[in-house]
């Protein structure tokens, strides 16, 4: 997890109208394939320090530093389920089609050291169009700042996923403005106003 600084604020995982980032999420992407199907995503998010801390204070009801299954469909009401109104920051392109997830499935919450983390998956079963498609997720109001991970980003699997690629790429089709102070920041960010997601494109095998 990149080392991140924060003013004291509270925050929730529901956009603000604040259009500069209060937020940090380090994602991993499972990509599970099928031939030339993109069956689903399963989507790991690691948060940082100040939200870890107020899903802790808030839903860890017994404070033994873990969630029960209700602690964890309480923070599924509450500091997730709301993100079906922004697409999940989820983006799924094949050739001129872009789609966005309607439902996810299996949402769990726990803690990685002193990181909350999210993971869900996303089912999708996609035809991919000329071999190759790509997967955006960021957030259009840039309050949260969401990058892939570091350390072990993209796994693809089943049939097929031995011989397919994949590579990371900021899509500079769509800019993200923003406006304001910065005033928290990741370490090695440079925040000039204006961001652009980061890409997965994967391509398949040749058939």
């Amino acid at each position: 997890m990149r080392k991140l600084w924060y003013p004291f604020c509270l925050l929730s995982l529901f956009v603000s109208a604040w259009a500069h980032p209060h937020m940090f999420i380090d994602t991993q992407l499972e990509v599970r394939l099928s031939g030339d199907c993109l069956d689903g995503l399963e989507i790991t998010w690691y948060f940082d320090p100040m939200f870890t801390a107020s899903i802790m204070n808030d839903w860890d009801s017994n404070g033994n530093g873990s969630f029960s299954s209700s602690e964890v469909d309480q923070i599924y009401e509450n500091a997730f389920s709301n993100l079906a109104d922004f697409d999940y920051f989820t983006y799924i392109s094949t050739g001129s089609t872009t789609l966005s997830p309607s439902v996810v499935e299996d949402f769990t919450v726990y803690m990685e050291g002193q990181t909350l983390v999210y993971r869900f998956f996303v089912p999708v079963d996609m035809q991919v169009c000329d071999g190759c498609f790509s997967v955006a997720i960021y957030d259009h109001t840039y309050y949260c700042d969401i990058l892939y991970s570091t350390d072990s980003p993209i796994a693809l699997t089943g049939p097929g996923s031995d011989d397919a690629s994949y590579h990371i790429v900021e899509n500079q089709n769509i800019e993200i403005l923003y406006g304001g102070t910065v005033s928290v920041s990741r370490d090695g960010r440079n925040y000039t106003g204006m961001a652009y997601p980061q890409q997965v494109v994967v391509t398949l095998a040749a058939i």
